[in-house]
């Protein structure tokens, strides 16, 4: 029994936000509905629901919804396959189909909530059962192909068994549980993302947890909350260049986490949850209305927050741009940063994250790639940006280490060790020559087995070679010190060129370089640079002097030049180029106009 009084201004703002987005929407349904794929069309049935049954809604309990519901349904029925299962990227996927069902689950919830029947949503209920109904068979015996997915298909099923309990549902929910939730020690995922942190894994737990009766898994919920406390950012991001997903390469916003930091806040009474959901509540509202959904079905998550947290502005819903992707970037300034939110140092050890704080100055050292066997691919963290520095709005988005040597690609740790303020990062990389076979390897006919050595494949036996190996050490020790940071590079091993490259976020001023040949680039050649954003500045340096066969440009490496491709980061481009021995010292220090 809750007790604790609603968060008014909260909900009020959650149902406005809500009614804008399906406003929205019904400019353009006509247009859409017929052409939307599975996921896209529950979603906008959800939110059409969930405005329809809220009474504070413009939409409450009136006829307009019933044809754009309809629609939907329509679209839903024609997609969902012979199996029960839809159709997406993955064909006859259960995993996919559980995304849509899990809001299916959420619709009729909504609607069986109701104290007192609305007619038109007796259709909708009853083709929504109809949808549950032909996916169960397929669901409890299907699988899945990533670890997120488990839990996805498991919040399904837990809530199809609420809804049409069976046996076998609660069996194979049983079986999926036993195999034990992939978190790591510091509380992070397997897949180490945001991004499927807060769309799959956490929501999907919290499922499970009330649909099944687990309330244990909301621990791991807890536990993966805390991890990201300290991993957010002044301009309501959330640090993801450690993931194993595709958010290692892109800003992720952080809205999506409001909903489970408010609701254990009030379930748990934690004061630290309490400061992010209230500085999470002045961003842009991601997914308006199903948070509307959430909130009528979920009481803990309307109640007004403990230890009297609350936003420092609650900004009109009229003012506010909806988020409808993590993806997003917030388009109004975000709050300062709460003191949990911003510890003077924090580390998630198993990604080999550090992150120190002094005043405005953020530094982020990532040397926590993976093994790239059998090489760069979908599921493993291979963002080779080692640093990041923040002052104000003056971002050095991301800081890279290109090295000539083979066409093995840009530094990337293999081994990162912090003690203190300082984080040492190493690397080495090694390539062979290949010397002629043993006699007893020969073949009279010269055809080898195809085989693959590292960098390419052909059919030369190679494992069979002796070689010459040709290495190459790389080494770089990051310390921080207040609002200054040291990064020392040292080699050992092939004399060759290398090139640092320093990406800012666009939008500020540039002094002290020179402009390359291509936009957006330039290169330090000596002396101190300098990147501006308003008052902020972060000084950088020093360069060294060009030299015409260290190119200052940035090496993907084979494996993406030979498919056309590249992994190469977006913004502002600064190049220090040198050669490979000895070390090279470089600071980067957060300075204010006044002060620089």
């Amino acid at each position: 029994m809750h007790t604790a009084p609603a968060d008014v201004v909260f909900l009020d703002r959650v149902v406005e936000a809500a009614d804008q987005h399906v406003q929205a929407m019904l400019e353009t349904h006509h247009a859409e509905s017929s052409a939307l794929p599975h996921r896209a069309a529950m979603a906008r049935l959800l939110a059409l629901v969930a405005v329809l049954t809220e009474p504070g809604s413009a939409f409450s309990g009136g006829d307009r919804l019933r044809e754009p519901m309809a629609r939907c349904l329509d679209r839903l029925e024609l997609l969902q396959g012979p199996t029960g299962l839809f159709d997406g990227t993955n064909l006859c996927s259960p995993p996919d189909s559980a995304f849509t069902l899990n809001d299916v689950c959420l619709a009729l919830r909504l609607i069986r909530a109701l104290d007192s029947p609305v007619p038109v949503l007796a259709e909708v209920d009853a083709r929504l059962s109809g949808i549950v109904a032909s996916a169960t068979d397929a669901m409890v015996s299907g699988g899945v192909h990533t670890p997120n997915h488990r839990w996805e298909l498991c919040a399904a099923l837990a809530q199809m068994n609420q809804l049409q309990p069976r046996q076998d549902i609660a069996h194979r929910i049983d079986e999926w549980l036993a195999e034990g939730i992939d978190q790591l020690p510091d509380g992070m995922y397997s897949e180490r993302s945001p991004l499927y942190a807060t769309a799959v894994t956490n929501p999907s737990l919290a499922t499970i947890a009330d649909s099944f009766g687990r309330p244990e898994l909301l621990d791991h919920v807890r536990r993966n909350l805390t991890a990201f406390l300290p991993m957010f950012n002044p301009d309501g991001s959330v640090e993801s260049v450690f993931s194993r997903r595709q958010d290692q390469w892109l800003a992720f916003h952080g809205g999506p986490f409001l909903h489970l930091y408010r609701r254990l806040a009030n379930q748990d009474g934690n004061k630290d949850f309490a400061a992010a959901a209230a500085w999470l509540g002045t961003l842009p509202l991601y997914e308006p209305a199903k948070l509307l959904a959430l909130a009528k079905l979920d009481p803990w998550l309307g109640e007004v927050l403990p230890g009297g947290a609350v936003p420092e502005a609650h900004p009109s819903p009229s003012d506010v741009p909806l988020v409808q992707s993590g993806f997003a970037a917030p388009e109004l300034p975000a709050p300062e940063l709460p003191a949990a939110l911003a510890p003077a140092q924090a580390s998630l050890e198993s990604c080999g994250l550090h992150r120190f704080r002094s005043g405005a100055s953020v530094t982020t050292v990532f040397g926590g790639c993976d093994d790239l066997v059998p090489g760069v691919v979908s599921g493993l963290a291979s963002n080779p940006t080692f640093l990041r520095f923040g002052n104000g709005d003056a971002l050095l988005d991301g800081v890279r280490l290109s090295r000539s040597f083979f066409d093995l690609g840009p530094f990337r740790s293999q081994h990162t060790v912090r003690n203190g303020n300082t984080v040492a990062l190493s690397e080495t990389v090694a390539a062979n020559f290949y010397l002629p076979l043993p006699a007893e390897k020969r073949r009279k006919d010269g055809i080898y087995a195809l085989e693959h050595e590292g960098r390419f494949s052909a059919g030369m036996d190679f494992s069979s070679r002796p070689t010459v190996v040709h290495r190459l050490d790389t080494g770089v020790v990051v310390e921080v010190l207040g609002d200054r940071t040291s990064l020392t590079i040292g080699f050992d091993g092939a004399d060759t060129s290398f090139a640092l490259e320093l990406t800012f976020r666009p939008g500020g001023v540039l002094d002290g370089v020179l402009p390359l040949g291509s936009p957006g680039a330039f290169q330090l050649v000596a002396g101190v640079g300098r990147y501006r954003v308003g008052s902020d500045v972060i000084e950088f340096g020093p360069g060294l002097p060009a030299d015409p066969d260290a190119p200052p440009a940035y090496n993907p490496g084979e494996s993406y030049r030979y498919l056309a491709g590249t992994n190469a980061s977006e913004g502002i481009k600064v190049f220090i180029t040198g050669r490979t021995k000895g070390r090279q010292v470089f600071t980067l220090r957060a300075l204010s106009q006044q002060s620089s």
